[in-house]
């Protein structure tokens, strides 16, 4: 086990977590997972996050800008969102509140260049909107633990709004002997009067982890087409349906079906699914991605109702955004009608799906709670790299199956863990 800080570039610190299974990276700036890595069956260690590199000039800026204001499906990538829901603002235009806490801001040097962001943005979608010099992600400790061995880093959000409606602590625990990073955000209400709030975790898979031939899974097993798409801006290969689809039958705009779960590698389409989640019959939501040559599966899962005490929100819906290359403007590329640099999926649940739902309702003082957690690990049955068929937690596992072969997870399906640690840790006053 180990913690420690490292620098990862002039202004930026990182926070690393580690066992002799997985290293994770929580950078200090917005608490993204900016490196989640496992030894895979060869001896590499790979990375599975996504690290967006999207290229900026001067003379480009303003261009991106338009981009943003007007493309509502920018990337989330390795974190959180938080987003207060303005039931009388029916454009669900961005204000100031909005702008205090979000999702992973992918757009760092376009923030560092630009003095047009307090304009409106009118962006359903973008979460992402931090600014530096108003709202920072602060480390207030970390430390490792005597009685389990885990390790953890506890940051808040140090917003300099005088009117915030709310305040944010993240706790982020890694385990001895589990390939696990576990995540659990505490939302306190600040205001006098109750708020409601979009809350969700977020990934964003890449290269080198993904490629081709990989396969998707997830605990939803029928999914939506999202509608609300520029067709000129986004080329897509899944079509819209008037019901759920199973991924494995997933509609083609060309006529026909193709089996989504399997990641077939650039073709020139991004498309966009949301889904609700069943959180009454399943102890779990989660979603998987197994790469079968590196014989690796990421897995994200958090607790559903039967595992869920009052302080936890349901994360109702779970999105995905198959993105292979579909996106030929910036910054996706380097320029207008350029290839698309991207290739990537991006998994996430969420109380909304891409600002639309009724989110979460948070009580004047009320302190509210959401539970997730990471997974990267290897396997042996090469069997397994075909998909597995069923999910299952014990006290001190999870057990995912395909006929007669599993993967065993050494985990805390339950958080107890860092629920004890959340305990001791946490304080608002």
């Amino acid at each position: 086990m180990d913690i420690r800080r490292v620098r990862i570039k002039d202004d930026e610190n990182a926070t690393v977590l580690s066992n002799d299974l997985i290293r994770a990276v929580v950078q200090d700036y917005n608490g993204r997972l900016i490196e989640f890595s496992a030894m895979n069956i060869h001896g590499g260690w790979v990375n599975s996050n996504k690290l967006h590199r999207f290229p900026f000039s001067k003379d480009t800026v303003d261009q991106n800008i338009k981009h943003r204001d007007q493309d509502p499906l920018l990337d989330k990538l390795h974190g959180y969102q938080v987003k207060l829901i303005d039931k009388k603002n029916t454009d669900n235009k961005f204000n100031e509140e909005d702008k205090i806490i979000g999702n992973i801001n992918t757009y760092d040097d376009l923030l560092n260049k630009s003095e047009d962001l307090n304009k409106d943005l009118n962006d359903s979608y973008l979460d992402a909107v931090f600014e530096k010099d108003r709202v920072k992600w602060i480390v207030q400790r970390y430390g490792s633990d005597e009685t389990t061995g885990g390790v953890w880093v506890l940051s808040k959000n140090n917003s300099k709004f005088k009117d915030s409606k709310w305040s944010t602590k993240r706790l982020d625990v890694v385990l001895p002997n589990q390939p696990v990073i576990y995540s659990a955000l505490y939302i306190k209400n600040t205001s006098k009067e109750e708020i409601n709030l979009h809350v969700g975790f977020d990934n964003t898979i890449g290269a080198p982890f993904l490629e081709s031939n990989c396969l998707l899974n997830s605990s939803t097993k029928l999914w939506n087409k999202f509608d609300d798409v520029d067709s000129d801006k986004v080329f897509e290969r899944i079509a819209e349906s008037e019901k759920p689809f199973p991924l494995d039958k997933a509609p083609l705009k060309t006529g026909g079906t193709c089996d989504a779960k399997n990641v077939v590698g650039i073709l020139g389409t991004t498309d966009i699914l949301y889904a609700k989640n069943d959180l009454e019959s399943a102890s779990h939501i989660w979603s998987s991605i197994i790469n079968p040559h590196h014989q690796l599966i990421f897995l994200s899962f958090s607790p559903a109702k039967e595992l869920m005490e009052d302080i936890d929100i349901n994360l109702d819906y779970s999105t995905m955004v198959l993105d292979y290359g579909g996106r030929n403007q910036p910054p996706w590329s380097l320029y207008e009608g350029g290839p698309s640099n991207e290739f990537s999926i991006h998994l996430g649940s969420s109380t909304s799906y891409y600002g639309k739902g009724e989110g979460v309702s948070i009580k004047p003082g009320e302190i509210k709670r959401v539970l997730y957690a990471r997974c990267l690990t290897t396997y042996d049955n090469q069997r397994m790299g075909n998909n597995f068929s069923s999910f299952e937690s014990f006290n001190h596992n999870i057990v995912l199956k395909r006929t007669k072969s599993t993967i065993v997870i050494p985990s805390d399906p339950k958080f107890e863990i860092i629920k004890k640690f959340g305990k001791n840790l946490i304080n608002f006053d």
